[in-house]
């Protein structure tokens, strides 16, 4: 079998070359032919898997990496290569929800004796730019905010070598700070052009039951049934905001006076009247800001290494 390993040189402190390597030595000692490819600029991921001539693409990396790579294959004109990930990142959704192990050469080892299943893609249309690809989620209003305060926090002296030693306490601190600074958008939520809820201040749109570490914000949701599971809050206290994540924690739902979870193909997130555009994300990257974004699903697009998790009943 050919694989195509691709990575950034400077990712882990610039670790990630050697551990590419190792994931070589490895593959090729079960008699599989590997070819290493490091990317070079912003987006050449992407490239990269768009032409890669393999049987399997493993990305060395995290969930933006590999949610780069997602859009490189659905390019292809032919049947995309099967599409794995070597854990690399932070929070490591997608490896999650796979049952992969976190350490890259453990996966390694796993995926090597893997089957790929189908794994359901959403796409993100953000007002008139071309639509992107994701695997695990779209946030809108509060988490958008939080990965946008976490890069900015990264950028810093002391944010940098926080995120360095440790990414979990970078996380929660601005998890927190954000909570209770946040200020709401307001947005409105439909589906199939009926209006779904109001003047929404905070939504998660899941692929996949995982999201963050451990936690599930839609318990339930699974990348195999080509639905997504939408988790609306329309209060922004902190408080509330508080409670939704500590049953995410525990994988359960929050009350149904807190959130509402609603299930469905599409949906489509615009800015209420006379409000400001609000803040997104997909799989954990901070986008920006947006007056509408139409989300659409499409089963089984990819095929991933794993089994993805069929969702709590």
């Amino acid at each position: 079998m050919q694989y195509s390993v691709l990575f950034n040189p400077i990712a882990g402190r610039g670790r990630a070359g050697a551990v590419a390597e190792s994931v070589q030595r490895l593959l090729e000692e079960q008699g599989h032919r590997v070819t290493l490819r490091a990317s070079e600029r912003a987006g050449h991921i992407a490239e990269l898997a768009e032409f890669a001539d393999a049987d399997r693409v493993l990305v060395l990396g995290g969930d933006g990496s590999l949610r780069e790579a997602a859009g490189g294959l659905l390019r292809r004109a032919d049947d995309p290569p099967e599409l794995g990930i070597l854990p690399f990142g932070t929070g490591n959704v997608v490896a999650r929800e796979l049952g992969l192990p976190l350490d890259p050469i453990a996966a390694a080892v796993e995926m090597e004796a893997s089957d790929a299943t189908p794994f359901d893609v959403g796409f993100a249309q953000c007002d008139d730019a071309e639509p992107e690809a994701f695997l695990a989620m779209l946030g809108i209003g509060y988490d958008a905010a939080v990965a946008g305060r976490i890069g900015r926090s990264r950028a810093t002296a002391l944010g940098g070598a926080v995120y360095k030693r440790s990414a979990g306490l970078l996380y929660g601190a601005a998890g927190l700070r954000e909570l209770m600074a946040f200020k709401p958008p307001r947005f409105d939520v439909q589906t199939g052009g009926q209006p779904v809820m109001e003047s929404v201040a905070a939504a998660v749109l899941s692929n996949t039951e995982t999201y963050g570490k451990g936690m599930a914000m839609s318990p339930g949701a699974s990348a195999t049934d080509g639905l997504f599971h939408l988790h609306l809050r329309v209060s922004a206290a902190p408080w509330t905001g508080a409670l939704a994540l500590v049953a995410a924690q525990f994988r359960r739902s929050a009350p149904g006076w807190a959130v509402s979870q609603e299930v469905g193909d599409g949906f489509e997130f615009v800015a209420a009247d006379g409000a400001a555009p609000f803040l997104w994300q997909l799989d954990g990257d901070p986008l920006g800001s947006a007056r509408r974004i139409a989300a659409t699903m499409r089963p089984g697009a990819l095929r991933l290494i794993g089994a993805p998790s069929p969702g709590i009943p």
